[in-house]
């Protein structure tokens, strides 16, 4: 598949307000564009779930890949 725009993001951190900002500035559409996410998805933000939730549609739609990163997998061990 070919994707008009591909863009890398690390360390989200649970900042779900200023990812979905991100996602404006961008003019992200995930029918055309895709997302890697490069670890640290949850920790210190103010939101970790709705982080969490909001990647994990992305890549069940296809339009993101992520990789665990050190905060993510510690998140699983707990």
């Amino acid at each position: 598949m070919s994707f008009r725009h591909q863009y890398v993001i690390g360390d989200l951190q649970g900042c779900y307000a200023a990812y979905q900002k991100l996602l404006e500035t961008l003019k992200f559409d995930p029918t055309q564009d895709k997302l890697w996410f490069a670890g640290d998805l949850v920790a210190r933000g103010e939101d970790s779930l709705s982080t969490l939730r909001h990647v994990k549609m992305l890549c069940e739609q296809g339009a993101a890949a992520t990789v665990l990163g050190n905060h993510d997998l510690n998140l699983l061990a707990v």
